[in-house]
């Protein structure tokens, strides 16, 4: 926690020095190299295609498949495949969830329009966002049986109709950034190395962190933003012996009131950190709050992404080795498809020692990340001394955000 904390401090010194005016801006604007559109739209039609089947076979798996957790594709699909997988895939490659949104598809072929008179005249923003990754993580932290089968099949049936609902009043382009994982998986998509143009949807090339520069803050942005740091914080700490102490003997519904708590908890402290920071900011810069909290929040988007590597990573690698068995009995009903049924998960894969150096690095280079965007939007926005001194209070958050990221995944 100590070396953390200080190669940060070392990053906003070297900043200082070397960084002295805004770079991420000017190479957002520059058209890197498009790929052939014969290949982007394949690519595209391909997501599609996968991205429904894979929502079909989920979902069935869920509501008629073996009641078995162990059993079924649906918690190890939903959990490990798509929460995690595409996270890391949205943040290192490009925003494939942009190109495989089975609801979108579901809302075309519905005849749902692209876009509705109600949306010009009142756009919700993302504020529905945030309230549909939270049931999600509700679902996946707070409730008492988040893997079983029928729980997920009830979750997303219920989630399929409010999306698609809140398509059929604002349109499909509101699914774009207002459901759920489309939001989330888009803030990390602007951290990927490519991009995907609004406008033609096309994919270019750019340079990691600079696509965080275009990144559109709307009402709801950053409850979004603190709902999937604040629960991916609960997340770890919900593991530690001091959570285990304060859940006790309870189960069942009374467990799941208690975590919801605590979950709302973790959600509502990261924001107050961030807020109270960005407050001491605008003091200093002579700008209102809310402009100086909507300019930094895509700074936290790395700091996301490398929670989630750290709190997954293990799950990601060992646990995955069930899903890819359970591709070839999806529904548990005694099918061998594709002959990898009698796979078992091989936890020599990686080291305790290998997975703790991966979550420390996560955490580090996320924080580093967040620090340099800070720093390159401050440069823009600011006069030199200003720009450093604006820096501070978000110094102290991310120092904050890393040593209690840290000491929760490694102390509890």
């Amino acid at each position: 926690m100590y070396g953390a904390a200080f190669a940060l401090l070392i990053s906003f010194v070297a900043l200082r020095i070397l960084w002295p005016k805004p770079h991420l801006a000017q190479l957002a604007d520059r058209r890197g190299m498009a790929l052939p559109s014969s290949l982007a739209a394949f690519l595209a039609i391909a997501a599609r295609v996968a991205g429904l089947l894979a929502f079909a076979v989920v979902l069935y798996a869920a509501v008629a498949g073996t009641a078995d957790s162990g059993s079924n594709i649906a918690p190890y699909a939903l959990y490990i495949g798509f929460w995690v997988g595409v996270q890391v895939v949205c943040a290192l490659v490009l925003d494939v969830y942009a190109l495989a949104n089975p609801f979108d598809t579901l809302a075309f072929l519905c005849g749902v329009p692209e876009r509705t008179a109600r949306v010009a005249r009142r756009d919700p923003g993302q504020w529905p966002a945030a309230f549909l990754l939270g049931s999600f993580v509700w679902l996946e932290l707070a409730y008492h049986a988040p893997s079983s089968p029928r729980a997920i099949g009830v979750w997303l049936s219920v989630y399929t109709a409010a999306v698609l609902a809140g398509a059929a009043v604002w349109g499909r382009e509101w699914l774009r950034h207002g459901e759920g994982f489309a939001a989330l998986f888009g803030f990390l998509g602007h951290f990927a190395p490519i991009g995907i143009e609004a406008e033609t949807r096309r994919l270019r090339l750019r340079p990691p962190l600079a696509g965080l520069a275009d990144m559109q803050v709307r009402p709801g942005t950053a409850a979004t933003i603190f709902v999937a740091l604040g629960s991916t914080s609960f997340d770890g700490f919900s593991r530690t012996n001091t959570w285990r102490d304060v859940i006790g003997q309870r189960t069942g519904w009374s467990a799941t009131f208690v975590t919801t708590v605590g979950l709302l908890g973790a959600v509502a402290l990261v924001a107050l950190v961030y807020f109270a920071a960005t407050r001491v900011a605008a003091r200093i810069t002579g700008e209102t709050d809310d402009t100086v909290a909507a300019a930094f929040l895509p700074s936290l988007v790395p700091i996301v992404f490398a929670y989630a590597v750290a709190h997954y990573f293990s799950l990601l690698v060992l646990d995955g080795q069930n899903l890819f068995a359970l591709v070839s009995d999806p529904f548990g009903k005694g099918w061998d498809l594709f002959g990898t049924i009698d796979r078992t998960v091989d936890y020599r894969l990686v080291s305790v020692t290998t997975i703790a150096n991966v979550q420390a690095a996560a955490i580090v280079i996320g924080h580093v990340c967040g620090v340099v965007f800070a720093h390159d939007r401050a440069v823009e926005r600011y006069k030199p001394r200003l720009a450093v001194r604006s820096q501070y209070p978000m110094l102290v958050v991310m120092i904050a955000y890393t040593v209690g990221g840290l000491a929760i995944l490694l102390g509890g």
